[in-house]
């Protein structure tokens, strides 16, 4: 069985994608710093091996456990389609990622913890229980990066047996040695995805009956399993993650793939973010990695972690692959409890409600007065708002006139002077209501999501992601953009999203609340955790919202 990563990064090395791969840097700028260490922020040299495992606390570049990536991203991809690299759109805040870089590049896995139907909701505690494993929400940037909801204003939005919720977050043992994930995610999905995935300790391991458990749930493995990374070896006590696209039945969930975490693959610097297990004799471990002390400091500043407890761990993987070995373990969550995006504004309706890098912000409080627009650069600083975790709440705003060299922009606009030789376009576009025109070339490992490279051509409508360079931009990923109709009211806005809180008169997306007025739904049926685009019309100043168009997405 060929690994994913292995193979990805072979024909990275082969294709020459990795011409445009080997920017993998730290950013400066807006974008954040990089990895904890005793000494401040540090920056890995380019096309340096590492791998890096932790949650996604920033966009635009993508910042792991504060430490940033700019220029050309690696590749993305996830369990639920092995074969197919995903745009780097398809990565969102709260995420957890597992991050293998080498000189060719990197590849990026997208691996939430749990899929399925929610099964209990306790507002008390602030948890909730999906697949048997019991769910923790955290609101507290100083103990962990906060609960980041899509599609879900919080635990209020969950009905036990009809909510479906994709949840990412840090795998860990409570004081009584039960398995709990302490999320940093949580999206609603439409009520009919079948899909499951549960993360676990393995037990009752049966190779020869092709059995184990993962909790209070049977997991079936048969001759179709796949188990990554290749020439791993399943065994009691192991962390593993399992997908299956059928959801759990009587108990049982029947595996497609199954994911060992382990450094199989990985060489070079190691940052890992996660909660602690400390077992017999103080032996630690974090996001199922066993953490070994590099010195006699970092030594010490493992004795003092306690079960439980959000760390961060700098370090270099040991030969072998077995173990990192820590310079430093952090206990301090506080770290980096702010949320850095750097982009452009989409869907801006004012500004206490626009997307950047697709995230809803609200910086209503920090332009004091001053207005953006659609296509403008910014960079924000924030955090997950406490009153409404599926917006940030900005706390620092900074528009630029265009995104500094090495940056990434999101933009959409019209083709023109397509060449498909040279692989390059004009695309024309808005900041802020002034047209704009960039020179834009495909980068050689370019995402073509849900668009064919035929359809490319002048006068297409597209949205692209790219990095921006001295005199034009570098794509790696484009995908279609619909556009007003002709003879559309101009007044019209837009916003993209999972709604929530759907009924027969009324919706939201992205904290507005829209009034569906009659309008029927293109493209499926308008359920909680739809992926949603909607064109509205205001009702005079601060007045209702109406629906004008309504598009459910794949």
């Amino acid at each position: 069985m060929t690994d994913l990563w292995t193979a990805w990064l072979r024909q990275l090395r082969i294709s020459g994608a990795a011409l445009a791969l080997a920017a993998l840097a730290a950013c400066g700028g807006g974008g954040g710093g990089g990895g904890p260490s005793r000494s401040g922020a540090a920056a890995d040299p380019v096309g340096s091996s590492g791998v890096y495992i932790g949650t996604v606390t920033g966009l635009g570049s993508v910042i792991v456990e504060g430490h940033s990536f700019e220029g050309a991203p690696p590749h993305y991809f996830n369990d639920d389609d092995p074969g197919a690299a995903q745009p780097a759109s398809a990565v969102g805040l709260g995420q957890r990622l597992q991050m293998i870089t080498d000189a060719a590049g990197g590849a990026a896995l997208v691996e939430p913890a749990v899929v399925g139907p929610v099964q209990a909701v306790s507002m008390a505690d602030g948890s909730l229980v999906v697949n048997g494993l019991r769910i923790r929400v955290n609101a507290d940037p100083r103990r962990a990066p906060p609960t980041f909801y899509s599609g879900l204003a919080g635990l209020a939005g969950l009905h036990p047996g009809s909510t479906v919720v994709r949840v990412d977050g840090a795998f860990g043992l409570d004081s009584a040695g039960q398995p709990y994930l302490l999320a940093s995610r949580v999206v609603q999905l439409p009520p009919a995805t079948t899909q499951a995935r549960l993360t676990g300790l393995v037990s009752r391991l049966d190779a020869g009956g092709g059995t184990l458990r993962l909790g209070n749930v049977a997991v079936r493995l048969d001759a179709a399993t796949q188990v990554y990374p290749a020439g791993s070896t399943l065994r009691d006590g192991e962390l593993v993650n399992v997908w299956s696209p059928r959801r759990i039945h009587d108990g049982v969930l029947a595996a497609a793939v199954v994911r060992v975490r382990s450094l199989l693959g990985a060489s070079g610097q190691a940052r890992i973010g996660g909660l602690a297990t400390v077992g017999a004799g103080g032996a630690l471990q974090v996001a199922g990695i066993t953490i070994a002390p590099a010195d006699t400091t970092a030594a010490g500043e493992i004795a003092a972690i306690r079960n439980g407890q959000y760390v961060r761990v700098r370090g270099r993987v040991a030969a072998g692959g077995s173990r990192v070995l820590a310079s430093s373990v952090l206990r301090d969550a506080g770290q980096e409890p702010q949320v850095r995006l750097r982009g452009n504004v989409t869907s801006y309706v004012d500004n206490g409600h626009f997307l950047v890098r697709g995230v809803a912000v609200d910086a209503s409080a920090a332009l004091a007065g001053a207005r953006l627009g659609n296509g403008a650069f910014v960079q924000v600083l924030g955090r997950v708002d406490p009153a409404a975790p599926d917006r940030v709440l900005a706390s620092r705003v900074r528009h630029l006139a265009m995104a500094p060299r090495g940056g990434t922009v999101d933009l959409r606009g019209t083709v023109s002077q397509y060449d498909p030789t040279r692989g390059s376009l004009v695309l024309s576009w808005s900041d802020a209501g002034v047209t704009e025109a960039s020179l834009v070339n495909l980068a050689p490992n370019a995402v073509f999501d849900r668009l064919r490279t035929s359809a490319l051509r002048d006068g297409s409508t597209v949205r692209i992601e790219a990095v921006q360079q001295a005199d034009s931009l570098l794509a790696y990923s484009v995908s279609p953009w619909r556009v007003a109709p002709a003879g559309a009211t101009p007044a019209l806005r837009s916003t993209r999203g999972r709604v929530y809180r759907v009924g027969p008169q009324a919706f939201e997306v992205n904290g507005l609340r829209i009034l569906r007025g009659g309008v029927a739904p293109h493209g499926g049926a308008l359920v909680d955790g739809a992926r949603v685009r909607v064109r509205f019309a205001q009702a005079g100043v601060g007045g209702a919202l109406l629906a004008r168009a309504i598009r459910v997405e794949p």
